[in-house]
C-alpha cells in the first residue's frame, strides 16, 4: 500500500484539486438548507490528516514533527482560551475556523517537503476552472441557484454558497485561462472557453474576477510586447496594440448590459455619488473599493485592544457575547486578531521560507510567469479581498499552485502496447515514468490518463503507433519512437529499446 501511495501521490492530489467544484457544490447545498457540518469541511480535514500521515509514514519527513507539534501545543491553548472566556460556548464552531486557518500552511509544509513528487498537469488547472465556470453558467441559463447577494445587489452565483470563496477561486485561475489561450491548438474550444468565462464572471457581479483579468492581461502585455520591441517586430506590436483596443471596446459596449455593471451602479446611487471627487471621501472610498473592511478593521481592533493578554496572545476568536463578530474579510488582519500574536506568528513562520522560495524561482517561460502571476494574486487578493489563505477550498488551491513554481524533473513517460515493461535496474526515486498498455485500457482510464498526465513529462518513448503517439503528444511534445525499423536517431526498435533500458540509457534520453 505503502509503495502505491508513493508512486501515485501526485494522481492522488491532482484528483483531490478536480474534486473541489464538486465539493463546493455539495457545501453550497448544505448549507443553503442550514446544515452546520458539510461534506466539504470533512472530506478536506480528512485529506489534510491523510497527507500528514503520507508525509510522516510513507516519505519518512520526520522534521516535520515540530511544526505539526507546535501547531498542536496552540491548538490546545487557543481551545482552553474558549473555556476561560467563552465558557465553551459552541467549542466546535470556534475549532472549525481553527483548522480551516491553519489549513493552508499545513498543507504547504507537508506538500513542499515532498514537492518533488508533486506533479501537477496544466489540463488539471484548466479542468478545475471549466468545473467551476460550467456549474455556475448551466444555472444561470435555466434560471435556477442561488444569488450572489443577498440584497439591493444583484447576480448568480449557481448552487455555490461563497461568492468571496468563489471569486477567489476564479481570480487565482485566471492566469491558467491565459495559458490555456496561448498554448491550445484548438481554436474554437479556447474561444468559447474564454467567452464562457467572461459571461460567468460579469454575470456573477463581483469585482474581483474581472480586476484579476486586467491584472493578467497587463502582465501578459508586457510579457510579450517586451519579446516583440526586442526583436523590432513593430506591426505586430501595432496590431498587438489593437486587438486590445478592440477588447476593451467590446466591454465597453457589453458592460452596461452585466450584473457587474449594475452592482456598480448600485453602489455609487446607495453612496449618493454624483463626481468622481466624492468618491474620496473616507467613508465612499472604504464603503465602495473596500466594502466597509476598514470599518470592520477599525471596530475588530478596538474589540482586540480591550481584550485581556491570553487573548491578545492566543486570539480573540470568532465570538463576542455569544455573538459570531464581523470578519474584516483581509487575511493576514483576521489572522491577527482572531489567533493573536502568537497564532500569527506561528501561522506565517511556518510558510514564510516556502514563500521566500517560491518568489525566487527564475521565470523561464510564459508558463513560469503566469504561474508567478497566480501567485502575486494569491499575496494581494489575501490582503484586498480576505478568503484566500483562511478558507480551504481557496487555499488548496494557492498550495498546488505555488508548488507548481517550483523546478523539478518531470520525468519519462513510457508509452507500450501488449509490451512488459522491464523495470530491473530502474531507479524509481531518480527517475520517474508511467508505463501505460493502450490497447487493455477502458475508456474512463484513457480519459483520466490524458488529463493526469498531459504535458506532465519531459519527453516520452512511444511505439510507432498513430493512437499511441497521439498520446505520446500529450505526456509531451518531445518523444522517442520506437518501431520494428529503426528510421532515424530518435528511433529505436523494439528489442533495442529493451536491451538498452536502464538508468545510463534513460538518462541519456534525458538529454535529447
Amino acid at each position: 500500500m505503502e509503495d502505491l501511495i508513493r508512486k501515485n501521490i501526485h494522481y492522488i492530489v491532482a484528483i483531490f484539486l478536480l474534486m473541489g467544484p464538486i465539493l463546493d457544490f455539495v457545501t453550497g447545498i448544505c448549507l443553503h438548507y442550514s446544515c452546520f457540518l458539510t461534506l466539504g469541511v470533512i472530506v478536506r480535514v480528512f485529506f489534510l490528516l491523510f497527507i500528514c500521515y503520507v508525509v510522516l509514514f510513507v516519505f519518512k519527513k520526520k522534521r516535520l514533527l515540530v511544526p505539526y507539534f507546535l501547531v498542536g501545543f496552540y491548538f490546545l491553548f487557543y481551545m482552553l482560551g474558549i473555556f476561560l472566556y467563552q465558557n465553551g460556548y459552541r467549542f466546535f464552531y470556534e475549532v472549525q475556523n481553527l483548522v480551516k486557518v491553519f489549513y493552508f500552511p499545513l498543507m504547504l509544509i507537508s506538500l513542499y517537503a515532498i514537492r518533488e513528487q508533486i506533479r501537477i498537469s496544466k489540463m488539471v488547472f484548466f479542468t478545475t476552472l471549466f468545473s467551476y465556470l460550467i456549474l455556475i453558467f448551466i444555472p444561470l441559463i435555466f434560471h435556477v441557484g442561488y444569488r450572489t447577494y443577498a440584497i439591493t445587489k444583484t447576480g448568480s452565483l449557481g448552487f455555490f454558497h461563497s461568492a468571496n470563496e468563489i471569486s477567489g477561486i476564479l481570480s487565482l485561475l485566471t492566469p491558467m485561462l491565459f495559458l490555456f489561450f496561448f498554448t491550445w491548438k484548438k481554436k474554437i474550444v479556447k474561444y468559447l472557453f474564454v467567452a464562457l468565462y467572461f459571461v460567468v464572471i460579469l454575470t456573477m457581479g463581483t469585482k474581483t474576477p474581472l480586476l484579476a483579468f486586467c491584472f493578467t492581461l497587463g502582465v501578459t502585455l508586457a510579457y510579450f510586447l517586451s519579446r516583440l520591441w526586442k526583436k523590432k517586430q513593430y506591426s505586430k506590436i501595432f496590431l498587438s496594440c489593437f486587438g486590445i483596443l478592440l477588447l476593451f471596446s467590446a466591454l465597453i459596449v457589453f458592460l452596461p448590459k452585466t450584473n457587474f455593471y449594475k452592482n456598480i451602479e448600485v453602489h455609487l446611487d446607495f453612496l449618493k455619488i454624483e463626481k468622481v471627487s466624492d468618491l474620496f471621501t473616507k467613508r465612499n472610498f472604504d464603503h465602495f473599493i473596500f466594502s466597509q473592511r476598514l470599518s470592520f478593521l477599525e471596530s475588530k481592533s478596538s474589540i482586540y485592544h480591550k481584550a485581556p493578554l491570553y487573548q491578545k496572545l492566543f486570539g480573540v476568536g470568532y465570538l463576542l457575547n455569544r455573538e459570531e463578530m464581523k470578519q474584516i474579510e483581509m487575511d493576514y488582519f483576521d489572522i491577527f486578531y482572531n489567533h493573536g500574536m502568537i497564532g500569527f506568528f506561528l501561522f506565517f513562520s511556518l510558510f514564510i521560507p516556502v514563500l521566500w522560495q517560491a518568489f525566487c524561482c527564475k521565470q523561464k517561460s510564459y508558463e513560469q510567469l503566469m504561474l508567478k502571476t497566480s501567485f502575486s494574486l494569491i499575496l494581494i487578493l489575501s490582503f484586498f479581498t480576505g478568503h484566500i489563505l483562511v478558507s480551504p477550498s481557496v487555499s488548496f488551491l494557492s498550495v498546488i499552485l505555488i508548488l507548481s513554481l517550483f523546478e523539478h524533473s518531470k520525468g519519462i513517460g513510457i508509452l507500450l502496447i501488449n509490451e512488459k515493461l522491464l523495470e530491473k535496474g530502474l531507479d524509481s526515486h531518480s527517475i520517474a515514468f508511467v508505463s501505460f498498455y493502450y490497447s487493455s485500457e477502458t475508456f474512463l482510464r484513457l480519459f483520466l490518463f490524458r488529463l493526469l498526465s498531459y504535458q506532465l513529462y519531459d519527453f516520452c518513448i512511444c511505439d510507432d503507433n498513430l493512437s499511441c503517439r497521439e498520446y505520446g503528444e500529450y505526456l509531451s511534445p518531445s518523444s522517442i519512437i520506437i518501431s520494428e525499423k529503426k528510421e532515424n536517431d530518435s528511433c529505436f526498435t523494439k528489442k533495442e529499446f529493451l536491451e538498452k533500458l536502464d538508468n545510463g540509457f534513460l538518462k541519456k534520453c534525458k538529454e535529447v
